[in-house]
């Protein structure tokens, strides 16, 4: 566990001894879950700090319109919605579920306030990866409220070339589990993606999509 936590961005520069040091003073609990688990509801008074040990969780919603969105996925040594815990109104905004089977450790919200009082670089980290993520979720409202479909999809596409000279982008991903980050339909996500393809704008062979107007892609991702 202390090779995980070593990893992450809340324990940078801190040496594993000081790391063990501090679980040592708190009362933490570590979770397992099973694949499909739901760790946590939206609307539940986030009171833990939540660091993935292992696995793959999920954080996800449901807008307005009925329709499931993902706002992110995590992974090991990640923190789950820290930028709530110490809001005023902590509860989470989204449903937390464990997508494969996962460990989670949870640490109080208090004895992780003793933590930060007596560690000033763990304090730094901290204030670090909460400004982190309020740049990530400004980003997010961005990208799901003020973009069409086409705009997300070249947003997307340009983010998963593996460098600047690439074109050729192996998708991970269905088509169902795109169209759920994006908070859009499957049919729409497929129909806008046929429009793309006949602009002649990119080409789609299965699972490998090929970027054949890079400058038009790009003013669409704008």
């Amino acid at each position: 566990m202390i090779a995980i936590l070593s990893k992450s961005i809340l324990f940078r520069d801190i040496p594993e001894s000081e790391i063990s040091a501090l679980l040592e003073t708190a009362a933490y609990r570590v979770v397992t879950y099973r694949t499909k688990d739901v760790v946590a509801l939206q609307g539940t008074p986030c009171n833990h700090l939540m660091i993935v040990l292992n696995g793959l969780l999920r954080g996800q919603m449901v807008n307005d319109a009925g329709k499931l969105v993902v706002i992110e996925e995590l992974e090991a040594a990640q923190l789950l919605a820290p930028a709530f815990l110490y809001a005023p109104k902590n509860n989470l905004p989204v449903n937390i579920i464990a997508m494969e089977s996962s460990e989670i450790l949870f640490i109080h919200r208090d004895d992780f306030t003793v933590w930060m009082q007596q560690n000033r670089q763990l304090l730094q980290n901290f204030l670090m990866l909460i400004s982190g993520r309020s740049h990530f979720l400004s980003d997010k409202i961005m990208f799901l409220s003020l973009k069409n479909i086409k705009n997300k999809i070249a947003d997307y596409l340009l983010r998963k070339l593996p460098d600047a000279l690439s074109t050729v982008i192996h998708l991970t991903e269905t088509q169902q589990e795109i169209a759920d980050s994006f908070g859009v339909t499957r049919p729409s996500l497929a129909r806008a993606l046929a429009e793309m393809e006949q602009e002649g704008i990119i080409s789609i062979d299965r699972k490998v999509v090929k970027v054949c107007n890079m400058p038009a892609l790009k003013q669409m991702a704008q």
